[in-house]
């Protein structure tokens, strides 16, 4: 099998186990694991931020910085398909008891004359007050503007909301654009990462901001299960991949495309590569036939829809898995 369900299906690399293994620890709780500190610091100095936290999954990142971010009752608003609202189990209103206002937006931007409207009447007391805007950089592979992410951030500051960045894959985005990763997340107010997606850690996130909010969001850990003892074990694994895993997303994105060609030329698919994730289209509502018609020829593969599926290159993929793959969806897209 070559899986390109996800870049979260990667497996620590021999130079990673023996990071872990010999990792320094201590209680996290009591803020005493030496290699966590060192994994929470490298990351909030690359985002050009104050303070980070170390957590065990993006999905509680995202709604430790919606808790923070908003009140009960509070207005989030988000694109439809985000993992803040699509993939994280109704999280935003089992947990921060806020109401998600969403948006459809090909590139994952609201034009500035949505964000105009809904900003109007917000005095109005039937209303539920807006109070934070969360963003998604990549989103489905593609990398967001960056004029246009501070353009919706500069929105939100100036009628007294906060900004949320879910960078899972932020990584991708400043690889992408040949840009510091600060320069992804400068403008927002926190600011999600992950170090499994794409880095190919085994566990873990982290939540940036300015430091008063990151000692909040670590109230907000323990809150909701998520404080580690010697966690530097695991944590040790990020701290490598952070520091070693970065600047080779490049390699991941041009195996993208070099797939997405091979894709795309196949009679009945297009393709498009978005940074690390090719999307292919196929015959009109036939994308779950092609998914299975993959997996029986030994692709792994994720289905978006009635006409969409997504491959995601990754660590564990390398330039031969590429051009068997394209073999492989030849004789998949053959056989429809």
């Amino acid at each position: 099998m070559i899986d390109l369900r996800s870049d979260t299906v990667t497996r620590p690399t021999p130079e990673m186990r023996r990071a872990m293994a010999d990792a320094d620890v201590g209680d996290d709780v009591f803020g005493e694991d030496p290699t966590v500190r060192r994994l929470e610091e490298e990351t909030a100095a690359l985002l050009g931020m104050e303070a980070a936290l170390y957590v065990p999954s993006g999905h509680m990142s995202n709604q430790i910085a919606v808790y923070l971010g908003a009140g009960s009752g509070d207005e989030v608003w988000t694109h439809e398909l985000f993992h803040v609202v699509a993939n994280e189990q109704g999280g935003t209103s089992v947990l921060a008891r806020v109401l998600p206002r969403t948006f459809d937006a090909p590139d994952g931007v609201p034009a500035q004359g949505l964000l105009e409207r809904w900003a109007a009447g917000t005095d109005d007391v039937h209303r539920a007050r807006p109070a934070l805007i969360c963003l998604e950089n990549t989103f489905t592979g593609r990398v967001v503007p960056l004029a246009e992410q501070r353009r919706v951030a500069d929105f939100a500051h100036a009628h007294g909301m906060r900004a949320h960045l879910d960078g899972a894959r932020l990584w991708n985005a400043a690889v992408a654009l040949g840009v510091p990763p600060a320069e992804v997340a400068a403008g927002m107010d926190t600011v999600s990462v992950c170090f499994s997606k794409g880095l190919g850690a085994p566990v873990g996130s982290a939540l940036a901001g300015d430091a008063a909010t990151i000692a909040r969001a670590r109230r907000a850990r323990k809150l909701l299960g998520g404080g580690m003892r010697q966690a530097g074990i695991i944590a040790a694994g990020a701290l490598y991949a952070l520091r070693h895993h970065v600047d080779r997303l490049a390699d991941d994105h041009a195996r993208a495309a070099r797939l997405a060609a091979a894709v795309d030329a196949l009679p009945g698919l297009a393709a498009e590569a978005r940074t690390n994730m090719v999307i292919v289209t196929a015959p009109e509502g036939r994308a779950a036939d092609l998914a299975a018609a993959l997996r029986a020829n030994g692709v792994g593969c994720t289905a978006l829809g009635p006409e969409r599926l997504r491959l995601v290159v990754h660590l564990g993929v390398s330039d031969a898995d590429v051009d068997d793959a394209a073999a492989r969806t030849a004789k998949a897209a053959a056989a429809l």
